[in-house]
């Protein structure tokens, strides 16, 4: 076996192991196109050769296709269920139709038309895995990724749609140079069965008798199945080359319901292959090239045989991740850097801007006659002069307050008042009298925000008074009362009332109390805004 040499970028790469039951062999994809392929025997000299194929080449991930007699195919009906109960049903039939198979597939093939419309299933499964055993083990032995296992009926169902007018009733008999005559048949473009039969040695003896004679096996064996109507022609479809094509159809036969119908390999190679006229009646490139370039699915390949695959796609995916994250980082620090750039310009600019400003100002302040006092502090006293002029007051707001509660108690006679305003309400004003401690505060204005406070301490007395200190209390509490209730008020206090009432106080008099004064005093807190 000639060495191989390993690709510098297997990245786009694939490749195919063609299984049969007498041979095995590898196909490659390269650019586009088929490329090398090696044989090798289903012996121990085949195996080794296959090990040192593998040592001597590239991790290129690997598709499985296989063509052996050992496929068995079966028409199921499940009832229309879906989720884990539709899974069940399915591996409920695997293991009773086979029991000891380690490969099997299930195709959905619609439904019944009426009653229960149960679902129409495809069963098939590969009955002897020691066929495949052996090259698998030695494809996990160097961890080369596994896409997927598939066989050529498989593979046909997806071929045939390359194919032009194929009927609903179409029976693809197509060579193997490995395996033999495959016999497939397709009802509505869909899977039914396939049959594999052995086939002389190339040029030992002419194909088109045993080609005829199988065709009559598989066409009794479709009608015994039932699969085509009585009143339904067959139509076979012959792929080979021209020979074997001219050959099969010089040969007589009676079969009745049997269209024939003739496909050159020829025309199924592009027209970058047609100068390689192929010259024996083998599918075999045909099949793996259309494998290779349409990537089909996996169908009978277990999970634990393709964790080499995901790891490989999961590396490739790291590997893009990391990749867009470099490329990230360069731009990011390359726009940060520039970035950078502009804001370094613009600080060299708005320095020598501050520069030349700052040289101009000291020219123009050497040129100003001198003054005692500094620039900046005629700017404090400029601030300070806005400010007290801002927090001005007059008594204005004090009279206002007092007048409108005065305007409505005219039996209150006001003898004295003083007045100061302050920026605290509570420690900025002036004591108050020592009543104050044992009369009551109610703060009617804590919520109100104020720019500052107006503070005054009141004198006054009640004319007329008839000696009822009661009703001169009530009176004194009212106007209190009143004056909490406007706007501008916050606090008002009863320095003193025209009694001392307190607990501490002793009561005396006499009867003669007419013509004496009822005297009070307050202490009242209003707020300007």
């Amino acid at each position: 076996m000639i060495s191989l040499l390993k690709s510098k970028s297997e990245f786009f790469n694939r490749r195919a192991l063609y299984i049969s039951a007498d041979k095995m062999s590898v196909y490659h994809w390269h650019k586009g196109e088929l490329g090398s392929s090696y044989l090798f025997d289903l012996d121990e000299a085949g195996r080794a050769n296959f090990k040192r194929y593998l040592e001597e080449s590239d991790n290129t991930p690997m598709t499985i296709l296989v063509d052996v007699i050992e496929e068995e195919f079966r028409q199921e009906t499940i009832p229309h269920v879906f989720g884990a109960d539709r899974q069940a049903l399915i591996q409920r039939k695997q293991s009773r139709l086979y029991r000891d198979a380690k490969y099997f597939y299930t195709q959905d093939q619609g439904r019944e038309e009426d009653g229960r419309r149960d679902d129409h299933l495809l069963m098939m499964a590969l009955t002897n895995d020691e066929i495949i055993k052996p090259w698998l083990l030695l494809l996990d032995e160097y961890k080369v990724p596994l896409k997927g296992i598939v066989s050529v009926p498989l593979l046909l169902q997806s071929f045939i749609k390359a194919l032009p007018d194929i009927s609903n009733h179409a029976l693809i008999v197509t060579m193997q140079s490995i395996s033999g005559l495959r016999q497939t048949f397709f009802k509505d473009k869909q899977l039914k069965i396939s049959r594999l039969s052995k086939l002389p040695r190339y040029g030992t003896e002419p194909y088109a008798p045993k080609i005829i004679s199988e065709i009559d096996k598989i066409q009794r064996y479709l009608n015994s199945l039932r699969l085509i109507p009585n009143d339904t022609a067959l139509d076979v479809y012959f792929i080979a080359d021209k020979g074997t094509l001219d050959a099969v159809a010089d040969e007589k036969i009676s079969l009745p319901m049997l269209n024939r119908h003739y496909i050159d390999i020829a025309t199924l190679i592009d027209s970058t292959d047609k100068e390689k006229a192929q010259t024996v009646p083998f599918c075999d490139q045909v099949l793996l090239k259309h494998l290779l370039k349409q990537q089909l699915k996996n169908c009978y390949a277990l999970p634990k045989e393709m964790r080499y695959l995901k790891t490989r796609y999961l590396r490739h995916a790291m590997n893009a991740l990391s990749a867009v994250l470099v490329i990230s980082s360069i731009i990011y620090s390359g726009l940060n850097f520039m970035s950078g750039l502009t804001s370094k310009q613009e600080s060299i600019s708005f320095k020598s801007k501050s520069d030349f400003y700052q040289s101009r100002y000291d020219i123009a302040r050497e040129r100003l006659p001198q003054t005692p006092v500094e620039p900046d502090k005629i700017k404090v006293a400029v601030e300070a002069a806005a400010t007290l002029s801002e927090f001005k007051s007059t008594p204005y707001e004090m009279l206002s307050f007092l007048g409108r509660g005065l305007a409505q108690y005219p039996d209150i006679m006001l003898d004295d008042m003083d007045w100061r305003f302050s920026m605290d309400p509570v420690n900025g004003t002036a004591a108050s009298s020592a009543n104050n401690k044992l009369m009551p505060t109610v703060m009617t204005g804590e919520t109100k925000e104020f720019k500052y406070y107006q503070v005054s301490n009141i004198k006054a007395h009640i004319e007329p008074f008839d000696g009822n200190y009661r009703e001169a209390i009530s009176l004194v509490n009212k106007f209190a009362e009143t004056l909490r209730g406007d706007d501008s008020s916050y606090d008002i206090t009863i320095e003193s009332f025209p009694l001392d009432i307190s607990s501490s106080a002793t009561l005396q008099g006499d009867a003669e109390s007419v013509g004496k004064a009822a005297l009070f005093s307050l202490r009242v807190v209003i707020g300007v805004k």
